[in-house]
């Protein structure tokens, strides 16, 4: 038996009061990092465009189902600070979630192990997706808290083979959770359905929920979605049309679905540590797990397999985001501190955490990363000079005796009601609809004259100019920092009779 002890701890990692120490240093690195973000970043545009949502609360959003806005409409109630609202939520939300994980971590270890939870909360802080989202003030923060609160329920389902009741509990709670999870963004669908197949296909071998449960589970989540299915029969379906069609075209050819594959897949690469997918192949850190535990792991690896595959698929029709995949890394990330077993990996992983974090902090409140290199990209270009483009309207609008100004971006516009504070303000896309479309009344009229801001990537198009009988330009409005043209805007007049 002590023989069989010793065998089985050894694979646990052994840290030392020295590197205890190092890790309380990056610890604390990773906390003044946030701090810092905290104090001077200013909002991303889907920041700003999520703000606006939770300042008018609906059932759903165009893009989005609805609960990351009413949390944060909560927060707004609390604290009229909008800086506080967009900031407050992603910091309470991953506190929760290193609890989990510390809590989790010990009840793999059997024992309180706290330089193994210490270990195991720097190498989650350095994952470099959560190191983003953790962040900022996207629904991806409370998606990735409810997910791993239920992946927690379904890891205790798993581990806990005598007490059927508790089983159970256990299984309805993460069911639960994985509603709210559903109901915050879309694509945790990819975490549900590769969970339920493998259920499915394994339920006489994990000797899962009955059919019973399981049909009582779908209609659960069924129903934790209606105020989705009501938003959508209320608005002639546009999110679920939007997803599920307008956003997809099977008439792409082969270097177009290449190029979408290509840069999927180094997104995924570079978002999910090269480190931490390069161990997932490896079956060593389970080795001594009960059978159970063995199966949780091997469920967790298919639910990644299959959506990546889907992933991939869904490559064919549409430009597909890496963060999608998020949810289905969730189940195998409290296993961190055993994937990566090596210590120079470990830190290697932990460094490529830093080196996003502090790029992040530099690119999004200090000076555009990609200026060293040529032309600013255009989503951190968007970022700077909301005072200048703030005042310039503001001037435009006085001189012309103008109240209503639109843009061709929903990005630009949420900006700078976030920036003004002036809800006057519409949006219409040349290519894809927005909430905006959903805000604006059937009989809305822009009016005699309307201030309309664009860019060189969402111009001045037929949508926008068909609401006026004559359209005239008016003046650029350039964003620089030091000599760096970072972005430039094109300001016009439209005017009907």
């Amino acid at each position: 038996m002590i023989t069989n002890s010793i065998k089985t701890n050894s694979i646990r990692p052994v840290i030392d009061p020295l590197e205890t120490v190092l890790l309380i240093f990056l610890l604390l690195f990773f906390l003044i990092i946030r701090v810092l973000f905290l104090i001077y970043a200013g909002p991303l545009p889907d920041e700003a465009y999520y703000w606006l949502w939770s300042r008018n609360v609906a059932s759903s959003y165009f893009d989005h189902p609805p609960l990351a806005a009413w949390v944060q409409a909560f927060i707004l109630n609390l604290s009229g600070n909008k800086y506080f609202a967009i900031r407050a939520l992603p910091i309470f939300s991953l506190g929760f979630v290193l609890i989990i994980l510390i809590v989790w971590q010990q009840h793999i270890s059997k024992r309180t192990q706290y330089n193994e939870s210490l270990k195991s909360v720097v190498l989650f802080l350095a994952f470099p997706i959560y190191a983003v989202f953790f962040c900022i003030s996207f629904p991806d923060f409370l998606l990735i808290t409810l997910l791993f609160a239920s992946s927690f329920f379904l890891f205790l389902y798993f581990d806990t083979d005598n007490n059927h009741i508790k089983r159970l509990s256990y299984w309805y709670f993460a069911v639960f959770l994985f509603s709210l999870a559903l109901l915050t963004k879309y694509n945790a669908i990819l975490f549900g359905t590769g969970v339920f197949a493998y259920i499915l296909y394994k339920k006489n071998d994990i000797t899962g929920p009955s059919y019973g449960h399981i049909i009582a589970s779908i209609v659960i989540v069924f129903i934790m979605q209606t105020p989705v299915i009501f938003w959508n029969l209320s608005n002639e379906f546009a999110s679920f049309s939007f997803h599920l069609y307008e956003r997809l075209d099977n008439t792409n050819e082969f270097p177009f679905i290449l190029k979408n594959a290509f840069g999927f897949l180094l997104g995924v690469l570079l978002a999910f540590s090269p480190v931490f997918l390069f161990n997932l192949k490896s079956n060593i850190f389970y080795k001594n797990y009960s059978t159970n535990r063995k199966k949780f792991v091997a469920m967790s690896k298919f639910v990644l397999f299959s959506s990546l595959v889907f992933c991939l698929f869904l490559c064919s029709f549409t430009n597909v985001l890496y963060y999608w995949l998020t949810p289905a890394m969730v189940l195998l990330t409290p296993f961190l501190i055993e994937i990566i077993r090596s210590k120079i990996l470990q830190y290697l992983h932990i460094f490529y955490g830093i080196l996003i974090s502090v790029t992040l902090l530099i690119n999004v409140s200090l000076y555009p990363i990609s200026a060293f290199f040529g032309d600013v990209d255009r989503e951190t270009a968007i970022l700077f000079g909301w005072e200048k483009i703030v005042e310039v309207v503001a001037n435009e609008k006085k001189a012309s005796g103008i109240e209503k100004v639109v843009f061709s971006d929903y990005r630009l516009g949420s900006l700078y009601i976030f920036y003004s504070g002036d809800f006057e303000v519409d949006v219409i896309m040349q290519e894809r609809g927005t909430q905006f479309d959903i805000w604006r009344e059937d009989d809305n009229s822009f009016g005699k004259r309307t201030l309309i801001v664009t860019d060189n990537d969402f111009p001045l198009g037929k949508k926008i100019s068909s609401n006026f009988e004559k359209i005239e330009f008016v003046r650029d409005i350039k964003i620089s920092l030091g000599s760096k043209l970072i972005k430039k805007y094109q300001v016009f007049l439209g005017t009907n009779t």
